[in-house]
Formats: structure tokens, sequence, C-alpha cells
């Protein structure tokens, strides 16, 4: 028969299992004692649990609601803006209609002035 070579974290894992099945036996005499105790703290545990979700989806709930205001405050923007932009080209083009009207009415006089002189 050859050696049997073990190493360190075999030996770790055979010490696990050992301690395990010492752990399992145990539980099975105490379980009388823990299983009131461990059903209460799963319950309190569980009652946390939907008290964290109901805040969770609060907080969701209103963070929606401030991004969905923000984009719809955004877009008023963007469409006033646009307002103001058209509202200012149609300016600009009266502006500039009547400098150009005024611009030929002086050349007009100017011409009139070559002409009797």
């Amino acid at each position: 028969m050859e050696d049997i070579h073990l190493k360190k974290r075999d030996l770790w894992f055979i010490a696990g299992g050992a301690l395990g099945a010492l752990a399992a036996l145990g539980l099975g005499k105490v379980s009388g004692k823990v299983r009131p105790v461990a059903v209460s703290a799963v319950r309190e545990g569980y009652s946390f649990k939907e008290w964290m979700a109901g805040k969770a989806e609060k907080v969701k709930e209103d963070v929606q609601d401030i991004v969905a205001e923000g984009i719809h405050h955004y877009q008023q923007d963007l469409a006033s803006m646009g307002d103001t932009v058209k509202r200012e080209k149609d300016l600009l083009e009266k502006l500039d209609k009547i400098v150009e009207e005024r611009l030929a009415k002086i050349k007009a006089e100017q011409k009139a002035e070559q002409k009797e002189e």
C-alpha cells in the first residue's frame, strides 16, 4: 500500500465535516428549545424585509416623479425657447425690411439730388 499524503486543506475539510456532523446531532436534541427562537428571528427578519421593500418602493416612486417633473420642465423650457427664437427671427426680419426700405428711400433721394445738380 502506498503512503497517504494529506494536505493541510484536506485536514481542515475533514475537521469541518466532523464538526458539522456533531452540530447536526446536537441540534436534534436542542431543537425543541431553539426552534421557537429561530422562528421568531425569521419572522422578525421577514417583517424587516417587507418594511424595507415598502420603503424602497416609496423611494423609487419619488425618484420617478422627480425625473418626470424635471423632464417636463426641460421640455417646457425648450418650447418656450423655440417661441422666443421665432419671435426674435420675426422681429429681425421686420427690422431688416425697414432698413432696406429706408436705404432704398435714401438712395432714391440721393439720385434725385444728383439729377437736380
